[in-house]
């Protein structure tokens, strides 16, 4: 098989890399921050869950959106300008955030939120994939996932801050985080690299395979149950805003771990069989932390539940990059379709959750995964007679 990406100097560019991930980290801060403060921003500004379904909806949409616009500026102006527009678009989102007098305003924050992460993943993926080097694509996945998960992390730790110091300045340290990534991607120095293939033309057999099929069901969860978490959290759990913003940082922390154990399971028995084992772990712990009573079990099932659910993306990511890397476009098509389906789930859970209750709504999200178990089955070979 060709290799999508060829690099005259086998060397990774460690430097470059840690760059695109600390960009990648900031963009993910902005994109969640939201979230784990909804509990706090839902009382000051009176949203209703049914509200937090549009706005987590429509951050979910805008960056499905944008994933597509984000593969045509790849190719426009190259990775390293692409990086540097899409944590700029962050810094003003999170900006007009902050500032936020009221629904209308703060839905209008969530797209220009939406449009930053968007833009910046057919570059970041792209970028990761070059200067990793050949070879190394697998530990560039997992590394390039634990950049997302510092990124949530962050956000989950910023949502404790606001809980007691208000919910704005979660936004206002976004949109610093977000201002250094600007000056920092000025920085990023891509080695010279030929892509090969079509550099536009988007094969939409290959993007509606495995790879999207595997992160979209890492997306019903992401974007559809656990930006509920917390409002699950306070609203069943009677726990504080602080408290439940806290348990999700601790998941943020989960999934360094399992993003890479889930990296270093594909490379010993395979994407496949990685994401068979995490579909079971998270429809055990999914279930569990749904429908149990609030304890220190369930906070832990939860906590895991939301770190495990990312290590998802890796796999998905590793799977596109070897069917169709060298296509920006591609790329964008593909987080997009993923992320338009995470957008539907989070705009379904919030409207029907206020008519018939979250939990019904969160167990059927939460048992999902274990779809992974048919869909990353291992194909039979045919056997010569």
């Amino acid at each position: 098989m060709t290799e999508p990406f060829r690099n005259p100097e086998p060397a990774p560019q460690w430097g470059a890399f840690a760059l695109v991930c600390l960009a990648y980290l900031a963009v993910t801060v902005g994109e969640q921050t939201l979230s784990p403060v909804f509990p706090s921003t839902s009382d000051a500004l009176g949203l209703s869950e049914a509200k937090g379904g549009v706005a987590f909806g429509v951050l979910a949409l805008s960056i499905a959106a944008f994933n597509l616009v984000g593969g045509r500026l790849l190719r426009a102006v190259g990775p390293t300008r692409a990086i540097k527009v899409a944590a700029a678009v962050t810094a003003v989102g999170s900006v007009a955030a902050a500032s936020s007098p009221g629904f209308t305003t703060l839905v209008g924050a969530q797209i220009l939120l939406g449009a930053g992460a968007g833009l910046f993943f057919p570059a970041g993926l792209q970028s990761v994939a070059i200067l990793a080097g050949p070879g190394r694509k697998g530990l560039a996945m997992g590394i390039y996932g634990v950049a997302f998960s510092g990124g949530l992390t962050i956000a989950a730790l910023l949502g404790s801050l606001g809980a007691a110091s208000g919910w704005r300045w979660s936004f206002w340290a976004a949109a610093v985080l977000a201002a250094g990534a600007v000056v920092a991607s000025g920085a990023i120095q891509m080695p010279p690299a030929r892509i090969l293939g079509p550099p536009s033309k988007v094969v939409w057999r290959d993007v509606a395979g495995l790879p999207t099929v595997v992160g979209s069901v890492g997306a019903v969860c992401q974007y559809g149950a656990i930006p509920f978490l917390t409002t699950f959290a306070v609203a069943t759990w009677g726990m504080t805003a602080g408290g439940a913003a806290a348990m999700l940082a601790v998941g943020r922390v989960v999934s360094i771990g399992a993003k890479m154990l889930a990296g270093a399971g594909a490379d010993r028995a395979g994407a496949r069989a990685s994401a068979r084992v995490t579909g079971i772990l998270l429809a055990i712990t999914g279930l569990g932390w749904v429908l149990l009573p609030g304890s220190w079990l369930t906070y832990a099932l939860a906590a895991i539940f939301s770190g495990t659910v990312s290590s998802i993306f890796p796999v998905a990511n590793l799977l596109a990059i070897e069917r169709f890397g060298q296509n920006g476009s591609a790329i964008g098509a593909y987080r997009s379709a993923q992320i338009g389906i995470g957008a539907a789930t989070g705009v379904v859970i919030g409207v029907a959750g206020e008519m018939i209750g979250l939990r019904p709504m969160l167990a059927i999200a939460c048992v999902s995964p274990i779809s992974l178990l048919w869909i990353c089955r291992e194909p039979q070979t045919v056997e010569a007679r």
